[in-house]
């Protein structure tokens, strides 16, 4: 593979930055590598590997991203050593590929800057309007506004009811297509919010209301669990339905104070920010090195579990609680590879039998992979699971949060596989985009888990990060302070706890 080097000259400094995987460039998390430049969006800029080529692509940021001065939107372009990238209001990044220093482009002086903050109206604003030279411009810019909102609006459910419903047909998982995966088609373009969203001068904002994300377990469709008691690694599994649910109350109650994804008083630790997500993937790349094959489905995660890699974790207990595998559909069981796409699992082939020795004690209860209820059970149980070293790290958070609030923390992710986070990045605009063959996804390693934090005042959550922040400054994990709809923190834990060799 070859090396891309990344010469960043931003506002807050001069870095090198090694690419691995993906990288995306913003002013705030969750981008990848946060700058300290005004002029980027939140999200403004991905670069990442696809096959033997380098590509960047533009996150429908305000001020644009210029590729040797030209400003680039749509599909995703090649780039190459000496291309230069000109982003937010001053800063530029010039790549440079297996040591390799080509001649930098000339700067280009028919295009225009990035300004500091483009002022490009809102098709639905008014003032948008009252840029038009005369009145009869105006009522066209208006008209011309409201029929894009209507568009959009209209897209935006059409998209909800198909992402509720599985898909508009044909062989799905959990809504996925069944096609093999493109980087080109594979991440759907994201909408701009026609009103501004929470920030009216930032047009990379989505539509934070209508945002969709990974449905939460409904604790009424869980079925009790009875695991066997003889085994030691199952036996705090026996959680009831109501037990659940009394956690979720106990977690939801009201409080006293404002509460939300940017309550007042607000206090992020740096730990937080930054270069998170660099680290993750290093630790990630590691974790491959030592041979941890990523699960591609279900049927992987399944084996996964009998070879006991990953283990189940309870769904509630006294200081934390699950709703993951909400999503979890009952349709047969498939499998998935980049190069066949989605396939539905033959009974008798190895991938079956594997099904079939978990259904037949999957920690004590027994599952028939005829019924559509135990398949969905099933895939609902294997989203329960973690590195064994993931547990001890959320109870010691878990703790510390119930001893000082006494409710207990809400846990909304742990293990996924590459077709179930493929899925999840139709509908959830925070989850790590899936651009092919190669991507590390931490929630695949089983060694990620994400905390809802909206449902909390500010000094709630200024406590957890507190202690997220003690804990990163220990070694013990890297965490990452996610905003939109599915506010929350994703807390990564490193599988032989030794921080990555940067």
């Amino acid at each position: 593979m070859r090396t891309a080097t990344l010469h960043i000259d931003a506002p807050d400094g001069v870095r090198e930055v090694t690419l691995e995987d993906e990288l995306t460039i913003g002013r705030t998390p969750p981008a990848g590598l946060v700058l300290g430049d005004s002029g980027l969006s939140r999200k403004n800029t991905t670069i990442f590997r696809e096959d033997d080529e380098l590509l960047v692509v533009d996150e429908d940021s305000t001020n644009g991203t210029f590729l040797n001065g030209e400003r680039i939107s749509g599909a995703p372009r090649i780039l190459r050593s000496g291309d230069v990238l000109t982003i937010g209001s001053s800063t530029r990044i010039r790549v440079e590929i297996d040591g390799v220093s080509a001649a930098a482009a000339p700067p280009p002086s028919p295009v225009e800057p990035p300004p500091e903050k483009a002022n490009v109206p809102s098709p639905a604003v008014p003032a948008a309007a009252a840029t038009a030279a005369n009145g009869g411009q105006t009522k066209m810019l208006i008209a011309a506004g409201a029929l894009t909102f209507v568009i959009v609006f209209g897209a935006l459910i059409a998209l909800l009811v198909v992402s509720r419903s599985g898909g508009s047909g044909g062989n799905a998982v959990n809504g996925a297509s069944t096609r093999p995966v493109l980087a080109s088609g594979l991440i759907p373009k994201r909408v701009i919010d026609p009103l501004g969203g929470e920030d009216e001068d930032d047009l990379d904002d989505l539509i934070a209301s209508w945002e969709t994300e990974e449905k939460e377990l409904d604790t009424n469709s869980v079925a009790d669990i009875k695991s066997d008691p003889a085994a030691a690694d199952d036996i705090d599994l026996n959680v009831t339905a109501a037990f659940l649910a009394a956690q979720e109350r106990k977690s939801l109650e009201p409080r006293n104070g404002e509460t939300g994804i940017r309550p007042a008083g607000l206090d992020v630790p740096k730990e937080l920010f930054g270069d998170g997500v660099i680290k993750q993937k290093a630790k990630l790349l590691q974790m491959k090195g030592t041979g941890y094959q990523q699960p591609m489905d279900f049927a992987e995660l399944a084996e996964k579990r009998l070879k006991q890699e990953l283990f189940e974790m309870p769904m509630a207990t006294k200081s934390y609680y699950l709703v993951v595998g909400g999503s979890a559909g009952e349709g047969p069981f498939t499998s998935f590879s980049f190069q066949s796409g989605t396939d539905e699992i033959a009974p008798g082939s190895p991938k079956y039998k594997t099904l079939e020795q978990l259904a037949a004690n999957f920690g004590g209860q027994q599952y028939d992979l005829n019924n559509p209820s135990h398949r969905k059970q099933m895939r609902i149980r294997l989203l329960r699971m973690f590195n064994k070293r993931a547990k001890p790290v959320l109870e010691e958070v878990a703790n510390a949060y119930l001893e000082k609030f006494g409710r207990p923390l809400r846990v909304t992710s742990l293990t996924r596989s590459m077709d179930y986070q493929i899925s999840l990045n139709a509908t959830n605009a925070n989850s790590f985009k899936v651009r092919g063959e190669g991507s590390l996804p931490p929630h695949t390693s089983g060694c990620a888990f994400d905390l809802a934090r909206k449902h909390m005042t500010a000094e709630e959550q200024n406590f957890v990060m507190a202690k997220l922040a003690e804990m990163e400054r220990a070694n013990k994990l890297d965490a990452l302070i996610e905003y939109g709809t599915n506010a929350c923190w994703h807390i990564f834990i490193y599988f032989d706890g030794i921080p990555p060799r940067m």
